[in-house]
């Protein structure tokens, strides 16, 4: 049986109902549109008939009235319920591309994360077209994947990424729950900005309460004059109580207009995270780590979200002053004054929540990216972690970016009595895929995630990679200058507490053979007496002699081909010992390079 059966059937099974609702959500909608176009017709003649008799009252105008509002609340309604059922198709229509191997409709690549000088996401291609990330973020948000992405690039390992790894085996069958996640709203991305809302949280320059006194004293004086110009039906106490109105709000104009910009824009920000924060106010979680992020947005008396829709409110009342009505009462009364001291009192009671509550739902929408990752990979496994010597044990790995059904999958083994395998092998054969493979497991790994393998033994590791170097013009760096900084990185890294995984492709191959030999054998037995374990490929077989030295704890395995017909044929099995062959002068004949025969 194929091994995503289960989650094609469950996504195929949701998919099927949610495109019914759509399909009811869609008829009640026409048919809404249909009755608020009739009553609106017998609202318009009802509307004719009162003008022509003024002296009735207008019973069916008032009524029709009421029945149109209702009718456009409740369509508006409809809709709403519509949208939702459409971003929930698209959803499970994604999560189907994703198994049958299209992750063109992914969340993000996270390209804005790449780094060149990281020592390892260039090499292991964790972010961009076709990267690890686009496999794995499902995060609605920046923060989201922010978080997501520092999970890649620091390399936790023990105690978090357990902690992740059993939040999102929590998360990985609740299906109908990510998918209230995930639809909860569209091209959030761009809606909310986490340094400025962060920033505006933490402001301690506040117009209130010290002006409050004024402010009230102000908002009465207006009142009178208009209830003086209404009573007496004269316009003089109006126009003076606009007058006073518009002096004290010139006195505070500065302070006013940044306050109400910053808190409309806060509003707004917030308001994508109160979906979130509502479902994880909801939910009932038995795993720590979830259980400790709902522990960290609780607070004494209302919860996060009701706190953030009493904002989000403010700021919708912020953005109504911009209409003309409003302009003109807000003279007369104040408005802006009072959201201004609505919003500082609404910041000194919540603003040290904020960061608290960004961290809580990016972390929420991470964990849900690792585990949807676990759901529609079946055959991933949860990775254990030893103690002691640096190690790493793996059978049957496999490399994720490579569909399953192409894959090849090696066995390896790094600890205290192997802790070098030199990888020989003529081009093309594999040795550059199997070290992204050690790579992007032991990546996955340290993570939170399960790994796509047999098993996976694993020690808390550090990781440094050069399989990637390339020149730079813009730093004036050559291919061999920008792997010597990479490979010092290496060495430094090497020397922290934690030990270190290195994966190194074809080392220095941008000098002479002597060289190279001199060079690769230092820098190997430097890694190698600072505590690390790693991986070496290489074409140049003298330094396969690198593991006849007893102290280097080095084995020879290799990647061979084979020429059968005239064409050369690869296995991609990693076998033991040095490679007895080379295919350079085939490949060279096969593009149609004319090299003789010796």
């Amino acid at each position: 049986m194929d091994i995503l059966t289960k989650p094609r059937a469950r996504f195929e099974s949701l998919l099927a109902a949610r495109r019914a609702a759509a399909r009811e959500h869609e008829r009640r909608h026409h048919a809404f549109g249909y009755l608020r176009l009739a009553i609106g017709a017998m609202l318009a003649y009802s509307g004719w008939l009162a003008l022509s008799s003024p002296d009735d009252v207008p019973w069916p105008f008032l009524l029709q009235l009421m029945l149109f509002s209702a009718a456009t609340v409740l369509h508006a309604k409809v809709i709403r319920r519509l949208e939702f059922a459409q971003r929930a198709v698209q959803h499970y229509e994604r999560g189907l591309a994703r198994l049958n191997g299209d992750f063109s409709k992914s969340a993000s690549r996270g390209e804005r994360f790449a780094d060149p000088h990281h020592p390892f996401s260039g090499d292991l291609d964790l972010f961009g077209a076709g990267g690890l990330f686009e496999r794995l973020c499902h995060a609605r948000t920046r923060e989201g994947e922010s978080i997501l992405a520092g999970w890649l690039l620091r390399m936790d390992g023990p105690p978090a990424a357990p902690r992740r790894l059993a939040a999102a085996a929590e998360l990985a069958d609740q299906l109908e729950l990510r998918e209230r996640l995930a639809v909860l709203g569209t091209d959030l991305k761009s809606a909310l900005h986490p340094e400025a809302l962060r920033a505006w949280a933490v402001d301690d320059s506040r117009l209130f309460p010290k002006a409050a006194g004024w402010l009230y004293a102000a908002n009465f004086f207006s009142l009178l004059c208009v209830a003086a110009a209404f009573y007496f039906w004269i316009l003089s106490p109006l126009a003076l109580g606009a007058l006073f109105s518009a002096a004290v709000m010139w006195g505070y104009r500065g302070r006013v207009a940044e306050t109400l910009e910053s808190t409309s824009q806060a509003g707004i920000d917030l308001r994508v995270l109160e979906g979130a924060l509502q479902l994880l106010e909801e939910s009932k979680f038995t795993s720590e780590l979830l259980t400790e992020i709902q522990r960290r947005i609780r607070r004494e008396g209302a919860p996060a979200s009701e706190r953030i829709a009493r904002l989000a409110h403010l700021a919708e009342w912020i953005d109504s002053l911009d209409s003309d009505i409003f302009k003109f009462l807000n003279y007369l009364f104040l408005f802006s004054l009072h959201f201004t001291r609505a919003a500082d009192r609404w910041r000194r009671e919540n603003g040290e929540m904020v960061d608290p509550w960004l961290t809580a739902a990016g972390e929420f929408e991470a964990l849900s990216s690792l585990a949807a990752w676990q759901f529609e990979n079946p055959d991933t496994v949860a990775p254990e972690w030893t103690e002691g010597d640096p190690a790493l044990t793996g059978a049957a790995l496999r490399h994720p970016l490579i569909e399953r059904q192409k894959a090849i999958v090696n066995d390896a083994k790094l600890d205290s009595e192997c802790r070098l395998l030199l990888v020989s092998g003529s081009n093309m054969s594999g040795k550059s895929t199997f070290l992204r493979t050690i790579g992007l497991n032991t990546v996955l790994a340290h993570a939170g995630a399960t790994v796509p393998a047999g098993a996976l033994a694993i020690s808390p590791l550090s990781l440094g990679a050069s399989i990637r170097t390339v020149d730079s013009l813009q730093e004036g760096a050559s291919r061999f200058y920008a792997e010597l900084q990479r490979l010092k990185a290496i060495v430094d890294l090497s020397k922290k507490e934690r030990k270190l995984l290195f994966l190194l492709d074809e080392l220095l191959s941008g000098t002479n053979s002597h060289d190279r030999k001199i060079g690769a054998e230092g820098i190997v037995e430097t890694l190698l007496r600072n505590g690390a374990i790693g991986l070496v490929t290489t074409h140049d077989l003298a330094l396969a002699a690198i593991a006849e030295k007893p102290e280097s704890q080095a084995v020879n395995v290799h990647f061979e081909d084979q020429i059968i017909g005239g064409r050369i044929q690869f296995d991609y099995r990693m076998k033991p010992g040095v490679v007895k062959t080379s295919n350079a002068l085939a490949l060279m004949r096969a593009v149609g390079l004319d090299v003789p025969q010796r």
